[in-house]
């Protein structure tokens, strides 16, 4: 059996109601200006929307471009070089031949620009100065040849040959000229002659060696023919008192090719003498006393040169040819 409920409790309860009521309205008058505030700072932040930044593209690496073949470029431009030189070449050989030499000039100046050090081009270039009358160019260009010293190979001696004969002609010019020459610089009447000749010593082979260089020159208009030509040189030596031609080995060649006195009309001969170490009976050796050079043509004689000059006196040339005392 349920058991009423008593008043005393209804009121009780009644009372405990209506008092949180009230502290509840108290709490809300008392912190009502400040409550959205503390509601705002409780509640969690909000979250941030930060634009994510496309993605910055890795830079392409720079296509490489391949570095010039320069040494394929300067082979290239050598291989023209060489081929226009070639060409000029002979062009000038053709002209130097043909009946205005002079023409020549044009491409000689055009392989000198390419290729300045060439001493073939120097020293063609010279003698076509000397041909038509321009000494003073020819003279500058052999001093040129002359500075290239080794370089120049045996154009070397060829320029210094050439640069004394010049300085001759330009003396004999000053000083009315030389009564025994004429205004070519051979003696009157002759087709051939020495214009110059020096005599150097060396050492060859553990041999003492006198090398003599000739300059033979022909009359400017003549058709020379080598084999008629016949240049002999004897050296001579002094021994017990006595002067006699050598017995020791002489060489001869000639210096420039071909040798048929055109252009500039100048040949060159070098004529190499073996000094003597012993005498033929094992004492002291001869001593050298000089040398003579007797040009001859179609079988006369057209010069004779000595040093010293007594040796003509001492052995007189035949007037015409002796074949087995030549040297070609």
């Amino acid at each position: 059996m349920k058991l009423p409920v008593g008043t005393t409790f209804v009121v009780a309860a009644s009372l405990l109601g209506v008092a949180a009521v009230a502290q509840l309205v108290a709490v809300m008058v008392y912190f009502g200006p400040h409550f959205a505030q503390y509601t705002a700072a409780a509640a969690p932040p909000p979250v941030a929307t930060v634009a994510t930044p496309a993605p910055t593209p890795e830079p392409t690496p720079p296509v490489a471009t391949p570095e010039p073949d320069h040494g394929s470029k300067a082979s290239a431009e050598e291989t023209a070089k060489a081929k226009r030189l070639a060409e000029l070449m002979k062009e000038i050989e053709k002209l130097e031949d043909g009946p205005s030499p002079g023409d020549a000039l044009v491409p000689l100046e055009e392989a000198r620009s390419l290729d300045p050090r060439n001493p073939e081009i120097l020293a063609r270039l010279a003698g076509l100065q000397e041909r038509i009358g321009h000494n003073d160019l020819a003279e500058g260009l052999w001093k040129s040849l002359l500075d290239l010293g080794p370089d120049a190979g045996r154009y070397l001696d060829v320029a210094e040959i050439r640069l004394r004969l010049l300085r001759q002609q330009g003396a004999a010019s000053s000083s009315g000229g030389n009564e025994l020459r004429d205004q070519v610089g051979l003696q009157p009447g002759s087709t051939l002659g020495v214009v110059d000749a020096k005599l150097t010593d060396a050492n060859e082979n553990d041999h003492a060696l006198k090398t003599l260089r000739l300059a033979v020159k022909a009359r400017p208009g003549e058709e020379i023919d080598e084999r008629d030509v016949r240049i002999n040189v004897s050296f001579y030596e002094s021994f017990n008192g006595e002067i006699s031609p050598t017995k020791s080995r002489v060489q001869s060649m000639w210096f420039t090719t071909p040798v048929d006195w055109k252009d500039d009309g100048i040949e060159i001969l070098e004529v190499k003498y073996e000094v003597p170490r012993i005498a033929p009976d094992g004492g002291l050796p001869p001593m050298y006393y000089g040398y003579m050079v007797n040009i001859y043509y179609h079988g006369q004689l057209q010069e004779t040169r000595a040093d010293p000059v007594a040796l003509q006196d001492m052995f007189p040339p035949p007037l015409t040819e002796v074949v087995e005392e030549g040297l070609p």
